[in-house]
């Protein structure tokens, strides 16, 4: 089992272990120069077997696998094309987060160190139809700006430089949107962390340096 391959069924694990994810929602890839690892089309990304990753060129033809790749590959080969700098790719649907992405709900991102990093730059995308080019189109566009993708009655799209930032990226953002909508629920408001402190922390590397 080469490498990317295990990183892949490492990570859907770690986002099944932590409730990132339900049923076969959900598709996970990583980029190496010219190919593509993906996951299989209806696996359950907790579960996943060297046999249910496949390798694409960067046109989506099968180099190596002998299943169906997922749905959205020709989603996640948009956004490497508009993100050189991009190796991991998670879509799934944590709830929290698509609760968020199920509704009109004003997100404040300035919570906690975590979420001032990963969550500095989010976009949220119309709903397109899964598998669909608009969708692939739409998520390529938010991708040249961000790096966290909401993807309207659908779930999330995260993107870094790691596979494992990208894991942590759904991670930290399904706890920044739950309490968003626990202190909407409960009537009280969230306080930000001051947006001129926030530039400082992200610059001034008090947690991890900043790639873009």
């Amino acid at each position: 089992m080469d490498e990317m391959t295990k990183r892949l069924i490492e990570a859907g694990r770690t986002i099944v272990e932590k409730g990132l994810t339900w049923g076969t929602s959900g598709n996970l890839s990583v980029r190496r120069q010219d190919r593509v690892w993906i996951t299989a089309s209806g696996t359950r990304i907790g579960a996943l077997t060297e046999e249910d990753i496949l390798v694409c060129d960067p046109e989506g033809r099968v180099v190596a696998g002998k299943k169906k790749p997922s749905k959205e590959t020709g989603m996640h080969l948009a956004v490497y094309r508009e993100r050189p700098d991009a190796e991991g790719i998670v879509h799934c649907s944590p709830f929290y987060t698509t609760l968020c992405a199920c509704s009109g709900i004003a997100l404040k991102t300035n919570l906690f160190i975590e979420a001032m990093y990963y969550d500095r730059k989010v976009a949220r995308i119309p709903y397109f139809h899964a598998g669909s080019p608009e969708l692939a189109q739409g998520a390529a566009r938010a991708a040249r700006e961000a790096g966290v993708i909401f993807m309207s009655n659908h779930g999330i799209l995260t993107l870094d430089a790691c596979l494992e930032e990208a894991v942590m990226a759904v991670e930290i953002t399904e706890q920044m949107c739950k309490m968003n909508v626990l202190a909407s629920m409960g009537g009280f408001g969230l306080t930000e962390t001051d947006s001129s402190m926030v530039e400082e922390f992200l610059t001034g590397g008090y947690y991890k340096k900043v790639k873009r």
